[in-house]
């Protein structure tokens, strides 16, 4: 028996594009997820449209019909992942920085504001997910980070 989860996808119709942004509890939380993410990219679309399309799926048309959010309703086996997170230690920190030669401008998870790193929960809502991610000054993802 599995949970019923309500994930993000962004797509792009143009390129024909699918990238899963997070899964959540409610329908709600996945709205939520929306709108922190455009909040941390500083954009506001108030005039944004909620449709639900037949399978029952709800499309957000954000900006134009080529670009836009799918939350769709799935069953998963196992739990969502968790939003809990332990922050790196400073010398954790350093030591990161060093292996993937990070520059001033560029940032880790643990190094963000606490208000960028609880809208990036709830963006992604995802705690590995997050700090796979190297980030600018205002918590938009720049690059993934890979650990071997």
């Amino acid at each position: 028996m599995g949970q019923i989860v309500y994930t993000n996808y962004w797509l792009n119709r143009l390129s024909d594009v699918k990238k899963e942004h997070g899964s959540y509890e409610t329908e709600e939380e996945a709205i939520a997820g929306i709108t922190a993410w455009w909040d941390l990219h500083s954009e506001d679309y108030p005039h944004a449209q909620f449709n639900r399309t037949q399978s029952g799926a709800l499309e957000v048309i954000y900006d134009d019909e080529n670009h836009y959010y799918r939350i769709e309703k799935r069953t998963i086996e196992s739990g969502l992942p968790s939003k809990k997170y332990r922050l790196r230690k400073a010398g954790e920190i350093e030591a990161l920085r060093f292996k993937h030669s990070l520059h001033e401008e560029a940032y880790l998870f643990d190094e963000l504001a606490e208000p960028l790193r609880d809208r990036l929960v709830t963006a992604m809502a995802d705690s590995k997910k997050l700090q796979a991610y190297i980030y600018d000054e205002n918590g938009c993802p720049i690059k993934r980070i890979i650990e071997k």
